[in-house]
């Protein structure tokens, strides 16, 4: 037979054997799976650094060109970045004025608006919360190419003629700078470094454990039939055809879902869920290079790994007897020790720029091993628990104790869905508890002073602040309050007339009187504040003198019967009566309550990142599992016969399933513990997450071990004896 011919014969064996071997069917559809997953991570990856580069290509593209003193330049307008808030979710309003007529406009911008209009992108339009006058009066959108994304929240406002402040603004020539700069999307939401990071340790790694995983299902019966070719004389090159026969078909099947992705996604924006953020269409497409590589690569790499997980064949005239995982070179399970020490200390030791990368690369490599390192444990335990069994008279101790000390890759195998999800819950979990207890504190906060008491800021101009016209916007029995604040003294003055004063049930003097809680509208402020180490006086005098004098000049709103305030209505009072540009918030002397727009985006990319994660290792683990107890029941079923009970297998399970699983599980969270030291969380944020994530583990121990037997009773019940 030709090599050509000979090839084509050992590619067919290999599709036969696939569907009819020990966990044949199990292993086609393990592979399938695997593929996809796989190919689809990858191709993530790849979406996710083109869109980066796309953010930061437009992010450029409207960057302003701004006008130095002594360049030769043209100034042709004014330009001027604010930070706004809505939902928690922070984002860029610019103000700008043209000096000439044909100036340049912003891209996505089709014409100028007029003095006291603005331009919302599509997303900030829809959203749930907005006052589409509070920044002017809406007269369109921005385009697609004048944002980063699709979900970007965004604002082009053209100040009133009577709010313009030129002081404040830059002179700028036009728009389009070399740099990213520091405007848009990308300064709220996860950084590029931080993102592949997260993306490589909660979904690659999952990834790559369902692509060994599923090589490896019912690994001892091709094992055995790998030898028994060897021993025939197939060459390497005939049972790596043979590998790649059996495992080519799942393997083209399951790149098929991740080409159909590849095709729908730079035609089409996807919004993601749990996040906002939408996948622009032609950053996809400036990707299609990339993932054409993933589309075909990934399946490869896959046959690949296939072909090399395959046992060695000795050539030294010994024995072709399979060798026991229990004799083989465990030279990997030196490693770990080393990533473990290099996590846990050597964050402390790199530089600061590289800390996240060391800590991130060695959780992944010190999760990835441990494993191994469980089923050597495990495995030299197994003699021990043999010798109790023969001396108790214990038949499932005895029969687990021989199973497990036969070798400790399948122990390692067993487990390592169970470790690796515990592993990567606990770094998602305690991860997101950085982000959630500042706004945890921040929200209980809100929630108690509710908006009935706002504070309004500007580092604007306010000389021709018209604090009349802002009170009479803000409603009847409503009333603004200047307060400044003198750090050194550890106080602040609040100036009112007594008008307003006498409103609010405080007594109107000439000397400043100290502020208490029994105040009607003010004693939650002044609660507040007083937490924080703050006294409050009230002081008669005019607030527009003290605008209009101070500067950075603050205001406290605040209604005298105590109802809750609108922000937005506020907000669009202070823009049209004060200055150029506001900020309102819930009062709070020591700063903005607000919520950190990067912080709150991490944690939602952090929740669905640790979300696929979880749900590919349930899959894994569930394949895993049922192909472990398939081969239980089989290996197991002459003991029926000897011991005339099915019981029996309620005992191995617990043996060799539940005990395995639960020392997974322990050293798991011990391990987590000192891996995620490095990472600012508090003890109790950490112990929190290890709890659950370790209870879930115990109970999924149980479950595994529960069906295992179950299974294996199942087996059992058909067994006949066999010449295998």
């Amino acid at each position: 037979m030709t090599g050509t011919g000979l090839r084509r014969q050992l590619l067919r064996m290999g599709r036969a054997a696939s569907w009819t071997a020990e966990a044949g069917r199990i292993r086609f559809f393990a592979l399938l799976l695997a593929t996809t997953v796989a190919t689809l991570a990858v191709m993530g990856f790849v979406l996710a650094s083109a869109s980066f580069d796309g953010r930061a290509d437009r992010s450029a593209a409207r960057g302003a060109r701004v006008v130095e003193p002594g360049s030769s330049a043209r100034a042709e307008l004014l330009w001027k970045a604010t930070i706004a808030s809505l939902n928690d979710r922070q984002y860029d309003v610019v103000y700008i004025e043209p000096l000439v007529e044909n100036a340049p406009l912003p891209p996505g911008v089709g014409h100028w608006p007029k003095p006291g209009e603005v331009l919302l992108s599509p997303a900030l339009k829809k959203a749930d919360g907005v006052v589409l006058g509070e920044y002017g009066r809406p007269v369109g959108t921005i385009g697609a190419e004048g944002l980063e994304a699709p979900g970007e929240y965004f604002a082009y406002v053209r100040p009133a003629a009577a709010r313009l402040d030129a002081e404040s603004m830059a002179k700028v020539s036009g728009f389009g700078v070399p740099w990213t700069p520091a405007l848009g999307e990308h300064l709220y939401n996860f950084g590029p470094s931080e993102f592949r990071w997260a993306y490589l340790a909660l979904v690659g790694l999952p990834a790559a454990l369902f692509v060994v995983i599923a090589a490896r299902v019912g690994a001892a019966a091709r094992d055995r039939r790998t030898a028994v070719l060897a021993a025939l004389g197939a060459s390497t090159g005939a049972r790596a055809w043979f590998a790649v026969g059996e495992a080519g078909v799942p393997v083209a099947i399951g790149a098929v879902p991740a080409g159909i992705v590849a095709g729908l996604v730079p035609v089409i924006d996807v919004p993601f869920p749990m996040v906002d953020f939408v996948l622009y269409a032609p950053d996809a497409r400036a990707a299609l290079a990339g993932l054409a590589v993933a589309l075909g690569g990934v399946p490869m790499t896959v046959l690949a790994l296939v072909v090399l997980l395959q046992p060695p064949h000795r050539t030294d005239g010994r024995s072709t007897r399979p060798v026991a995982a229990g004799r083989r070179r465990e030279w990997m399970l030196w490693l770990f020790p080393v990533a473990f020490f290099g996590t846990v200390r050597g964050t402390d030791l790199a530089p600061y720029d590289l800390r996240l990368p060391v800590l991130a690369a060695g959780s992944v490599a010190t999760i990835a091993l441990l494993p191994g390192v469980v089923g050597a444990l495990v495995s030299a335990a197994g003699p021990m628990m043999a010798r109790a069994g023969a001396a108790r008279g214990r038949i499932g101790m005895l029969v687990s104790g021989r199973r497990l000390a036969s070798g400790a890759r399948p122990v390692a195998r067993l487990v390592a869905s169970v470790v690796i999800a515990i592993g990567l819950a606990a770094q998602g979990q305690i991860a997101i508890s950085l982000f959630t207890d500042m706004s945890d504190r921040v929200e209980a906060v809100e929630n108690h002073l509710g908006t009935s008491v706002l504070r309004v800021s500007t580092t604007m101009s306010t000389a021709s602040a018209d604090v009349a016209g802002f009170e009479r916007a803000l409603g009847r029995e409503v009333h603004a309050l200047a307060v400044l604040r003198d750090s050194e003294k550890g106080r602040a003055e609040v100036v009112a007339g007594c008008a307003v004063w006498r409103s609010l049930d405080v007594p109107c003097s000439g000397s400043p009187t100290a502020l208490h809680s029994s105040h009607r509208g003010l004693d939650q402020a002044v609660s507040l504040e007083r937490s924080v180490g703050l006294r409050l006086f009230a002081r008669t005098g005019s607030v527009s003198d003290a605008v209009r004098k101070t500067e950075d000049p603050a205001l406290m709103v605040v209604a005298a019967d105590g109802r809750q305030l609108s922000p937005a209505r506020v907000h669009q009072a202070a823009n049209s009566n004060l200055a150029m540009a506001t900020r309102v918030e819930v009062f709070a002397m020591t700063g903005s309550l607000g919520g950190s727009g990067e912080g709150i985006a991490a944690q939602q990319w952090l929740q669905l990142l640790s979300l696929a994660g979880v749900l590919v290792i349930v899959v894994v683990a569930g394949i895993g599992s049922i192909a472990q107890f398939v081969r239980t029941g089989r290996e197991l079923g002459p003991i029926s016969v000897l011991a005339g009970s099915r019981r029996v297998y309620y005992s191995v399970s617990w043996w060799s399933l539940l005990a395995p699983t639960v020392f997974a599980v322990f050293m798991a969270v011990l391990v987590s513990w000192f891996v995620t030291s490095p990472l600012m969380a508090s003890g109790s944020s950490r112990l929190s997450a290890l709890s659950t994530v370790g209870a879930a583990g115990l109970l999924c121990a149980a479950v595994m071990a529960w069906w295992g037997a179950r299974m294996a009773s199942s087996a059992a019940s058909v067994w006949r004896p066999r010449g295998d």
